[in-house]
């Protein structure tokens, strides 16, 4: 006989969208019953919420008032306008200072800044005589570089005797004497001094020496202030950029190396030459030139475009470069 046996009835299941209402419900009126506090809890008062509150906004309103780069630049611009016009109103009698005035300082001002002002110095010109010249002795062998202050009132020689003098232009005689380290209580180079460079604003005085080192000194006092080590030859040539403190330094070793005399610090070597550089030279705008010795080339470095311009026309050994201009410079070699 057949029969069937029936399964017990199973309860419902409660569905998890029950359950998640009744949870939802509940955080509800949880949310909604004050909180219980506690002995020795500290109670948020108004003037903390408030406090946070003006937190915040003083912090989106310092977002706001940041200064972007357009309008920094325009800020600079104007206090550079009012600065010359505050220059040339005290040069005036009058008051009164016309956009003529104004305009032509700022033109002086980019022809300086690129090498292009000319001024009328003398209109003739008169040889010096044998009583006008002066010979300043003090050295023990042979001057291998001589550097004049910008205001004309010193001048500085290196020789292979490894010291610096420091001399007077209205006296002619020394100042300041900085003898070598092989010399008892020298503090200055240990090989021959090779090259010498002074900032525009008379801040740093640089030297170099056959010992691939580079000393930075305080022209006033001649008190050393750091020493640079990274070539690996004598260091050749120096060169301050007009109008700040970036310092090129050319070696025998084939490289220019870039300083930041501010940070006192290194920052990037250039290559480029096939043999020892012998000179080197830079103005205003952020670029050097060197001469390659034997491998008579000359080079431009363009800093900011990464670049250089190579130049050829000697026959030998170019031994020496100078800038007239930003555009224009002079070059002499071995081959007359």
């Amino acid at each position: 006989m057949s029969f069937f046996i029936k399964n017990r009835k199973r309860k419902p299941e409660k569905s998890q969208n029950k359950k998640q209402k009744f949870n939802d419900s509940q955080n509800k009126s949880d949310a909604r019953k004050p909180k219980k506090r506690f002995l020795g809890e500290e109670l948020d008062s108004d003037s903390d919420i408030e406090s946070d509150i003006e937190g915040k906004k003083t912090y989106s309103s310092s977002e706001e008032d940041i200064e972007t780069a357009q309008e920094k630049k325009l800020r600079l611009a104007k206090q550079y306008l009012s600065q010359i016009q505050a220059e040339e109103a005290d040069n005036l009698e009058d008051e009164e200072i016309h956009r003529d005035i104004v305009s032509h300082r700022l033109k002086q001002d980019i022809l300086e800044q690129t090498g292009r002002l000319h001024k009328q110095v003398a209109d003739d010109y008169i040889p010096p005589t044998i009583e006008d010249i002066t010979v300043l002795r003090g050295h023990q062998l042979s001057v291998t570089c001589i550097i004049i202050s910008s205001d004309s009132k010193h001048i500085y020689s290196g020789s292979k005797d490894c010291t610096i003098i420091k001399w007077d232009t209205q006296t002619c005689r020394k100042v300041y004497t900085v003898y070598g380290a092989k010399k008892n209580g020298g503090e200055g180079h240990s090989a021959h001094v090779m090259s010498l460079a002074i900032s525009s604003d008379g801040k740093y005085l640089a030297s170099g020496d056959a010992n691939k080192e580079i000393h930075i000194r305080n022209p006033e006092t001649m008190e050393k202030i750091k020493v640079f080590r990274g070539h690996r030859n004598t260091v050749s040539g120096l060169a301050f950029r007009k109008g700040s403190h970036q310092l090129f330094s050319a070696s025998h070793d084939r490289a220019v190396k870039i300083w930041n005399l501010d940070e006192m610090t290194y920052v990037e070597t250039l290559y480029g030459h096939e043999d020892a550089i012998t000179s080197i030279d830079s103005l205003t705008r952020e670029r050097a030139i060197t001469a390659g010795g034997r491998d008579a080339s000359l080079r431009i470095w363009k800093i900011i475009e990464e670049s250089q311009l190579v130049f050829h026309g000697h026959m030998g050994s170019i031994d020496c470069v100078s800038l007239i201009n930003e555009t224009n410079f002079v070059s002499g070699g071995d081959d007359k």
